[in-house]
């Protein structure tokens, strides 16, 4: 059955996640002193594993517990931003591609509420037909509920929606479980060292966006 919309990712997907490291890290070290050598250890530990929270492995790691996790965060969502370097140029070509093909646009992103200002400022967010980003939607990824928004809210049946997404744990796993199509983006937060299940997990697997439109329109 034919593709009709696609759902992005943000981090990894359309920007950088450096802006997450960079807020995550510089939250740390106003809660305590962190080495950019041990972030990096837990951070990259963290890729290679594809499960759990990374937010709850660097708050138990240098916080000691889970009781400041929420100080951590709000300290961190302040400083989450992206610049313009952060722009993938070509996360932005594959949006507008799809959207000037026919495709219903959707976002489905682990993001503070700053992140819907810089879609504005890209002149992107007018080519969005679900702004799910978890700090509004209140949903946070892997939860199949922020799945299920999407495809009601697209209106289109889960097999004809196609998520875009660079974590096999939080966005192709949960998107493939409800029937939608997927892509695994090989870049920002996803495994550095995937396995053969990996690379086979989703329908398409890239490490860039170049190509993706044409890949999608082929399916």
């Amino acid at each position: 059955m034919r593709v009709k919309a696609a759902t992005f990712d943000i981090g990894g997907v359309l920007y950088s996640d450096d802006a997450f490291k960079r807020a995550i890290f510089s939250a740390l070290n106003q809660l305590t002193s962190v080495s950019q050598e041990s972030f990096d250890q837990v951070y990259l530990a963290h890729l290679k594993s594809q499960s759990g929270s990374l937010r709850s492995k660097l708050c138990e790691a240098f916080l000691g517990s889970l009781d400041k996790k929420s100080e951590l965060m709000a300290i961190a969502n302040k400083e989450w931003l992206f610049n313009d370097n952060d722009q993938y140029q070509d996360g932005k070509e594959c949006l507008i591609k799809l959207k000037q093909s026919g495709l219903k646009i959707g976002i489905i992103a682990n993001q503070p509420k700053a992140a819907a200002d810089r879609l504005k400022q890209d002149n992107l967010f007018e080519l969005i037909d679900f702004l799910g980003i978890s700090a509004i939607v209140g949903f946070e990824k892997p939860d199949p509920a922020f799945f299920k928004l999407a495809i009601k809210e697209l209106a289109l049946p889960a097999n004809e929606i196609i998520h875009i997404g660079n974590r096999i744990d939080t966005d192709v796993n949960p998107a493939k479980a409800l029937g939608m199509k997927t892509v695994w983006v090989r870049r920002g937060e996803a495994n550095p060292d995937p396995s053969a299940s990996d690379l086979a997990a989703a329908d398409i697997t890239v490490s860039d966006l170049k190509s993706l439109p044409e890949l999608i329109n082929s399916l």
